[in-house]
C-alpha cells in the first residue's frame, strides 16, 4: 500500500474510532436519564406505600380503637330492683316502688276513667261539688253549731242564699272534703237542710253554680215526706240531667234508710234507691247506694232517726268510699 493509501486508512480508523466513542457516549447519555427516572419511580412508589401503610395504622388505632364495641359486663341482679321489692310470692301481686315510673303510670294507665275512682286514679279530677241537704249538711253532727269558715256559697236562688257548712263539723261530707283535698281537689259542700230534688229541678244554676269537673249528688230523703213517687221520678230525671250537662262526670247516691219521728214518709227510701238506681242505669250515670249502711233504731242516728249522728255519718263515708273503690 501506498504511503498516501496507508493515512487514508489510519485517518479512517481514527475517524471510526471518534465515531463509536460518539455513538458510545450518546448511548451513555440515553441510558442514565432512563435509569434514573426508574430509580425515582421506584422511591417515590415506595414512599407512598409506605404513607398508605402508616396512614392504615394510624386509623385503626385512632379510630377503630375509639369505637370499638366492648364486650357487656353481666348486669348485677341487685342493681335491677330495688332490694326491699322482689318477686310476688305465690298469690300475691307485685308491688310498685311508690315515686318510680311504674309506680306513677301504673294506675293512670290502667284507670277505667268511667268511674269517679279511675278519674282521682288518672290525677283527671280538679273538682268536687257535693248537692245534698241536712244529711250531708251535717246536721245534728258534732260541730254543727260553727258558722261556716269558706264563705262559699252553697245555693243562691229563689230560696234564698245559703252558705256552706262549716269544714269542722264531724261528719261524712268533710271525710269526703280531706280525701280530694289531699289530692289538691277543689271540694265545695253545696248542701243546705231541708232541700230537695224538686229544687235542683226547678233552678239548677242556682244550686250548681259554674258546676265541677265531677259532681256528687245525694237527695231524696225530704221528697219521700213531700211528693209522690212519681213526682219524685219526674224530679229526679230532670235535676239530675241538669247536675251531668254541668260536669264532666256524675255520682248520684241513694241516701240511708231512716225511720223518721219527725215527718211521714210517703214512700220508702228502699224506692228512692230504686228509682235512682233505675234512672242511673238509663242515662249512664253512676250509682252508689247508701240505703243500706245505717240502722235505725240504734246509735247510728239521733233521736228522729233520720239524722246519722257523728258516728253514723262516718259509717256512710267509710261505705261510700269503699263502694265506689276510692283508694
Amino acid at each position: 500500500m501506498s504511503k498516501h493509501g496507508r493515512h487514508v486508512a489510519r485517518h479512517g480508523e481514527r475517524c471510526l474510532v471518534r465515531e463509536e466513542r460518539v455513538v458510545a457516549d450518546s448511548h451513555h447519555a440515553n441510558l442514565w436519564p432512563a435509569t434514573a427516572r426508574t430509580l425515582v419511580v421506584l422511591a417515590v412508589g415506595s414512599v407512598i406505600a409506605l404513607g398508605i401503610v402508616l396512614l392504615f395504622e394510624v386509623f385503626d388505632m385512632g379510630f377503630v380503637g375509639r369505637h370499638e364495641v366492648q364486650p357487656a359486663e353481666e348486669a348485677d341482679p341487685s342493681t335491677l330492683v330495688p332490694p326491699h321489692v322482689g318477686p310476688a310470692v305465690a298469690g300475691e301481686e307485685e308491688t310498685p316502688v311508690a315515686g318510680s315510673a311504674v309506680a306513677s303510670t301504673a294506675g293512670a294507665s290502667t284507670a277505667d276513667t268511667s268511674t269517679l275512682a279511675g278519674m282521682v286514679a288518672a290525677g283527671r279530677v280538679s273538682s268536687i261539688r257535693l248537692v245534698g241537704d241536712s244529711i250531708t249538711a251535717g246536721y245534728l253532727c258534732d260541730g254543727y253549731e260553727a258558722p261556716s269558715d269558706t264563705g262559699v256559697v252553697a245555693y243562691s236562688g229563689p230560696e234564698g242564699t245559703y252558705y256552706e257548712t262549716a269544714t269542722t263539723i264531724d261528719d261524712w261530707a268533710n271525710s269526703f272534703r280531706s280525701y280530694a283535698t289531699e289530692r289538691d281537689v277543689t271540694f265545695v259542700n253545696a248542701a243546705v237542710s231541708g232541700f230537695r230534688m224538686s229544687f235542683l229541678a226547678d233552678d239548677p244554676d242556682a244550686w250548681l253554680a259554674d258546676g265541677a269537673d265531677v259532681i256528687v249528688v245525694m237527695l231524696g230523703t225530704n221528697d219521700a215526706a213531700k211528693e209522690s213517687l212519681e213526682d219524685f221520678r219526674a224530679y229526679a230525671r230532670e235535676a239530675l240531667a241538669a247536675a251531668a250537662a254541668r260536669c264532666g262526670h256524675l255520682v248520684v247516691v241513694s241516701p240511708p234508710d231512716n225511720e223518721r219521728t219527725d215527718a211521714t214518709n210517703r214512700f220508702g227510701m228502699g224506692q228512692v234507691d230504686q228509682v235512682l238506681g233505675e234512672l242511673c242505669a238509663e242515662a249512664g250515670w253512676e250509682h252508689v247506694s247508701l240505703y243500706d249502711v245505717l240502722v235505725p233504731g240504734t246509735s247510728d242516728f239521733n233521736e228522729d232517726q233520720v239524722h246519722p249522728t257523728s258516728a253514723g255519718s262516718q259509717k256512710l263515708w267509710a261505705a261510700f268510699r269503699e263502694r265506689l273503690g276510692l283508694g
